[in-house]
């Protein structure tokens, strides 16, 4: 093999290694990308449903502590508006689905919901004809329903933040996985470096210096050129030709002495 041949092909090998390991970490990076931020994406929005969901319904409750305390019929309208936000709260939080054992929480939560829309209906019905068992009502049955709900709902938050908080470790966890074809990449190129480095000492800088040595000490003494090369390429070939002029010089000097 010629001395170019092995030089390109080490150039070569060193390409390539650096090649595959820029598609290998373009792959990760895309992969990472695809697989964990659209899983965050969707904790978040369900995040953000149970948090306005949170404060919809506390509002709710606060409406109906006002509507017993006053008695006026119009802070109901209010009511209305503050009952249809945390239903549509509830239906992004139902389609965001994304963690295991969300939709048991949602289940629980809307039969809970219902049970305390019941008791306030209740409230709302009686407030004008019995004071008594309606106060009785708001006070025993209304707050326990209202500490369900609102314990589930933050327990549906958390479940999105705690998964939220592994994603978040995945990625960091992903991210030394990511770098791992980099850094194995370049410790390749370093030892192929060497590699190279070494062979071409080997098989091209040590063949000539003793090439020069075996050359320097003909000129000089007209010791006998037997530098010996088998490296089988330019060199070699060098090495045969030099020998060959060598002889034609030492005959030419004896034929002239």
């Amino acid at each position: 093999m010629s001395i170019r041949k092995k030089i390109f092909l080490g150039c070569t090998v060193v390409a390539f290694i650096l090649l595959l390991a820029g598609v290998a970490i373009v792959f990760e990076m895309q992969r990472i990308r695809s697989s964990v931020s659209v899983v965050v994406a969707e904790n978040v929005r369900s995040m953000n449903a149970a948090h306005s969901m949170q404060g919809l319904f506390h509002s709710q409750n606060m409406i109906l502590l006002d509507y017993v305390s006053t008695k006026n019929d119009s802070v109901l309208n209010v009511l209305n508006v503050y009952v249809s936000g945390y239903e549509t709260a509830y239906a992004e939080a139902q389609n965001r689905i994304s963690v295991k054992g969300e939709q048991q929480v949602l289940d629980s939560l809307n039969i809970c919901y219902a049970e305390y829309v019941k008791i306030a209906d209740n409230i709302i019905k009686f407030a004008k004809t019995d004071r008594k068992s309606y106060l009785q009502y708001y006070f025993n049955e209304l707050y326990k329903s209202y500490d369900k709900v609102s314990e589930l709902i933050d327990r549906l938050f958390l479940l999105n933040k705690k998964e939220v908080e592994g994603n978040s470790l995945l990625m960091n966890d992903n991210y030394y996985r990511m770098i791992m074809p980099a850094v194995i990449a370049i410790s390749t190129c370093i030892v192929l470096i060497f590699m190279l480095n070494y062979f071409i000492y080997i098989y091209f800088i040590s063949p000539m210096v003793k090439i020069v040595k075996g050359i320097n000490a003909f000129n000089e003494t007209r010791v006998p050129y037997n530098i010996n090369v088998n490296t089988k390429d330019e060199i070699s070939a060098l090495d045969s030709e030099i020998k060959r002029l060598a002889e034609l010089v030492k005959k030419y000097e004896k034929e002239n002495q």
